[in-house]
């Protein structure tokens, strides 16, 4: 046991002690020494942020020349092809682009085949003496080959963010059928798509309940007639209560003539999906609400004539005599205090807005 611990400490010192200064080993300590001043820096109360930025900086630096002269000397081969280079990449990009910060990690990760190519190529500019010169000839069609591979692999990693930012901006994107597609794959095919038209058909006639609900029965015909000014109202502020504020300008509120049900009438409301789709279909989504009359009982306070009150006021001692009995004026008034008016009552169903489908699927 002592002997492999002998041996394992032997083996550490001499991979991290070098034998001259002038090594990749020394450019290891000195990040190392930065990177632990740096910490006892940031842990004291008055230490200077200035100091501590300066001295994280440096130990990032050495860090990825240190581990760029070390694989640059013990070759790190995959099919024969060294991958030193696209490990200096990564640690040179995680220094500068901090990609644990928000919005940062996509240009890391989208810089980093072409920092590689630029770590792989630069011996082949800059010799050890800084002396700047034109790659060999047989060297230069490798060169080529490799810089075009790489930025086709950036432009897919591009395209990758970029496709996640149309499905988080326009979520009913995910609606359409992406298995034909040659380049975009469904990682989650069971996934139920968010549909915004369905909260836009379940708010906007939530709305138009809360609107009609209770009111006077010619109002709502009212509204019937002039209801494409006031669906577009509504819509128009719906669209700002979506999950995905975005993908409003792709929705199109239709205004359908109402049909008769009945003494009411039947409203479908309709929200077509105009923005990009896979093939030749094309959806929509549709949601019908029952307008109907009730008559309703209303109270109508009783209000004395002025010819009665002047009659009672002129006369108190006839009142105070006069024993209580009903008289044609008391009745009429209490008919007139038991009127009827006819109201509105919306019913939009408890079902879901649904989507339907137009066109021949390819």
């Amino acid at each position: 046991m002592q002997d492999a611990f002998k041996d394992f400490t032997n083996q550490m010192r001499s991979l991290l002690w070098p034998e001259k200064y002038f090594a990749w080993q020394t450019l290891l300590m000195l990040s190392l020494f930065s990177w632990l001043v740096a910490i006892l820096l940031s842990n004291i109360e008055d230490g200077n942020p200035i100091a501590v930025e300066v001295l994280s900086t440096l130990s990032w630096m050495f860090l990825t020349s240190a581990i760029w002269w070390a694989l640059e000397k013990n070759k790190i081969k995959v099919y024969g092809f060294s991958i030193g280079p696209w490990i200096t990449g990564a640690v040179f990009c995680l220094f500068a682009f901090r990609p644990w910060e928000d919005g940062r990690f996509r240009w890391a990760l989208s810089c980093w085949p072409l920092i590689s190519v630029a770590i792989m190529a630069l011996p082949d500019f800059v010799n050890w003496e800084l002396k700047v010169s034109l790659p060999a000839k047989d060297k230069r069609q490798p060169l080529i080959m490799v810089l075009l591979v790489n930025l086709l692999l950036t432009s897919w990693i591009l395209f990758y963010f970029r496709v996640q930012d149309w499905l988080r901006n326009y979520p009913s994107l995910l609606i359409n059928d992406l298995n034909r597609s040659a380049f975009v794959y469904d990682f989650e095919p069971n996934r139920q798509p968010i549909v915004q038209g369905i909260p836009l058909l379940e708010s906007t006639a939530s709305a138009i309940a809360d609107e009609l609900s209770g009111q006077p029965w010619y109002q709502a015909e009212r509204w019937l007639y002039t209801r494409k000014n006031r669906l577009e109202d509504i819509a128009l502020r719906m669209n700002n209560n979506l999950a995905a504020p975005d993908e409003q300008i792709f929705w199109q509120i239709a205004v359908p003539e109402p049909q008769r049900l009945g003494s009411g009438y039947l409203l479908t409301l309709r929200a077509d999906w105009i923005g990009p789709v896979a093939g030749n279909q094309s959806f929509y989504i549709e949601k019908s609400c029952k307008i109907t009359p009730e008559d309703r009982a209303r109270t109508v306070p009783n209000t004395p004539a002025s010819g009665e009150a002047n009659a009672t006021a002129t006369n108190p001692a006839q009142s105070s005599t006069t024993p209580s009995s009903t008289t044609p004026s008391s009745t009429n008034r209490q008919n007139a205090a038991a009127q009827v008016s006819r109201v509105a009552v919306v019913d939009c169903g408890e079902d879901e807005a649904t989507v339907q489908w137009t066109g021949e699927p390819e």
